[in-house]
């Protein structure tokens, strides 16, 4: 009988050793609803505003799949737009994007048009439901997601706002900048028996609308922002004051550097303008007729345009705006290569392809050097220095094959001046190598992983744009720039080479993106400061060394608000990749604070993965607004406990001899 109950207590042993790991195993299934707003037309041309439910649902463990669907059918641009959302909503709650699967549907009574407006609501959705916290319902959100995380601009707000009050929202979050709207009013015209349409603009003050309508309008730059609002404050956004320190501390380092590059790069602008000065006369006295005086105009134009960028080099470097400075010497360079090259080639049969000949191979060694650097194993500084250096030597590359390929001449020196530039300060970015002010290593296969994320975010971008093109204006040549390195970037067999392609392709998405929407350069260079300060806090010390040459730039621009949105769009695109880097194979456990005034009084830990995903939790396949419970370390401990007792209960019934019958 004893035996028998042994055995059983083993047999019970057994199960629940069987059976524990899929308690502590780390899953997530969560839903959410919330309604989001859109626009239907009319018959008359017209616009309405409409609402429908979204709802979503996220499953970990995964494989970074994203489903969508909608009733009735949408525009594809939803697809890319969803996919965006799940990308922004896995960096902001710590979870590496491949690990879990999202699932978004639309119910709509009508169809709906623009799709992507709710794709920032979308992102909300899928971050409170990775981290189990409340949707306030009484909140209706518009916005387009960016892949930074900011909310871009949408169309159509006073018709949403006006659907948003049908549903009762006491609060209607809309993109930063965004605070008027441009109406379209339809005008019935009646001359005689003949009745006529007209469309009329009426600009509409939304905060003061809104009021009328019992609801507080809200600019949002990104989606830590509206997270906070939509939770609550369940949710609270970074300390922008926190990623100051690491920031300023790294200016400091990188001063003498940048300096060092202002003294270089000038140094190569008077040498190429000497050059040319050398060999101008002599060129333009075997120049005669039309010929001679096309070229005479060209290289005044030419040297005007030196004297300008090194005038406006100059002013910064007064102001110690270094890098500043030395990225106009780099504009000067540019433009007196150009001349020289040009002067040559009227000296000199051939002298043009034998020149591109010349830097081909000097990309080429710079390449081959980069690669010789790098280990199975490479920190986060190290990488960020030495893609530079293979980003600015693909430049190159791209311009060498332009300037190949033109048969003017003009052009063909242009571009091989500017790849002869880009070669050449691509070396200089080796002088960052001996900072190295992060300790975060990353394997091969961790980086692997991150290479595959980049090329499947570009392609959403891709998609993202084409999803508009019949209705907004693509700035063709920067999408072009994007799509030359997108396209190189899959012919290149090296993951680091891959890589630092990759992050210029999607650079250049991003602008063409930023390029194709905003409608306010001043709004939207603060809603991307705001963004930046809010990522480089995250960051921490994986702050990357173009956080501070581009946050430079847009401050030695500041007369320019369009340059400025320009530089911060890339530099906010940028952060956020390198943001992600912080997740791929980290334990990393993310507490969310109440607010101060007590108002809240729960908090909220998870604990992320890159197997497992969030671990420790233990919910419920339903939908619900409360945050899910996660299992305390109590239990886990009586888990245990309860295992050593069974195993030493089993032991005595098993080991003790039974005593002889008598």
């Amino acid at each position: 009988m004893r035996r028998s109950v042994a055995y059983a207590l083993l047999l019970l042993l057994t199960l629940s050793l069987v059976q524990t790991p899929h308690l502590l195993m780390s899953e997530v299934d969560r839903s959410n609803q919330v309604y989001i707003v859109a626009v239907n037309q009319l018959s008359n041309g017209s616009y309405v505003g409409v609402t429908a439910e979204l709802y979503t649902r996220v499953v970990c463990p995964g494989s970074g799949h994203v489903f969508v669907e909608t009733l009735p059918l949408s525009q594809i641009d939803l697809q890319a737009s969803t996919r965006i959302a799940a990308l922004v909503a896995s960096r902001i709650a710590g979870v590496d994007f491949v690990s879990c699967d999202y699932y978004a549907s639309i119910n709509a009574e009508s169809p709906i048009v623009g799709g992507p407006s709710a794709s920032g609501v979308t992102s909300i959705a899928f971050v409170t439901s990775l981290l189990g916290l409340p949707l306030g319902k009484d909140k209706v959100m518009t916005g387009m997601i960016m892949p930074d995380g900011s909310v871009g601009p949408v169309g159509g707000l006073k018709a949403k706002l006006e659907a948003a009050a049908k549903v009762g929202a006491k609060r209607f979050l809309v993109p930063y900048g965004q605070t008027y709207d441009v109406d379209y009013v339809v005008v019935e015209e009646r001359r005689g028996n003949v009745v006529m349409y007209r469309t009329q603009q009426v600009v509409v003050d939304l905060v003061e609308y809104g009021r009328k309508l019992g609801m507080e309008v809200i600019p949002v730059a990104n989606v830590y922002d509206a997270l906070e609002i939509i939770t609550n404050g369940y949710y609270r956004s970074p300390n922008v004051s926190e990623g100051l320190g690491t920031l300023n501390a790294l200016r400091v380092k990188l001063e003498p550097i940048f300096a060092k590059w202002v003294s270089n790069i000038s140094g190569e602008v008077m040498r190429s303008i000497d050059e040319g000065n050398s060999i101008k006369d002599r060129a333009l006295r075997s120049l005669s007729g039309g010929r001679g005086t096309y070229f005479r105009n060209l290289l005044n134009s030419i040297e005007s345009s030196i004297n300008d960028t090194l005038a406006r080099a100059k002013e910064f470097e007064s102001q110690r705006l270094l890098y500043a400075a030395s990225s106009s010497y780099f504009q000067s360079l540019i433009h007196a290569r150009w001349r020289l090259h040009l002067l040559k080639s009227v000296l000199y049969e051939n002298y043009l392809q034998s020149e591109a000949r010349r830097i081909n191979d000097s990309i080429n060694a710079v390449i081959s050097e980069v690669h010789n650097l790098i280990t199975d194993e490479v920190d986060v500084a190290s990488l960020d220095a030495l893609s530079n250096v293979l980003e600015r030597a693909y430049d190159a590359l791209l311009y060498l094959n332009i300037s190949q390929r033109s048969q003017d001449v003009s052009t063909a020196a242009y571009y091989l001046g500017l790849a002869d530039s880009r070669a050449y300060t691509s070396k200089l970015w080796y002088d960052l190598l001996i900072y190295n002010h992060s300790y975060k290593k990353l394997t091969i296969d961790d980086f692997n992983i991150m290479v595959v994320n980049i090329e499947s975010l570009i392609q959403n971008i891709y998609t993202y744009i084409l999803s508009f093109s019949e209705t907004v204006s693509i700035p063709s040549d920067i999408f072009n720039e994007g799509y030359s390195r997108y396209l190189l970037m899959r012919s290149l067999n090296d993951n680091l080479d891959k890589f630092a392609v990759g992050l210029s392709s999607l650079g250049y998405m991003y602008l063409t993106l930023y390029s194709m929407f905003t409608n306010n350069h001043s709004a939207t260079v603060s809603a991307l400061n705001r963004t930046i300060s809010l990522t480089i806090s995250l960051l921490d010390e994986l702050t990357p060394i173009d956080a501070v040459a581009y946050i430079e730039l847009a401050r030695a621009y500041s007369f320019d608000p369009q340059y400025q949105a320009y530089m911060l769009a890339r530099l906010s695109m940028l952060l956020a990749t390198y943001l992600s880097l912080k997740y791929v194979g980290v334990s990393k456990p993310t507490t969310y604070l109440p607010p101060q005034d007590g108002s809240v009084t729960v908090t909220k830990t998870v604990t992320v993965t890159k197997t497992e995903v969030i671990t420790k939790t233990i919910t419920s396949r339903e939908t619900s607004t409360t945050p899910n419970v996660a299992v305390s370390d109590f239990t886990s401990a009586a888990i245990a406990l309860l295992l050593i007792v069974l195993v030493a209960v089993s032991l005595y019934f098993v080991k003790t001899p039974v005593a002889p019958n008598r």
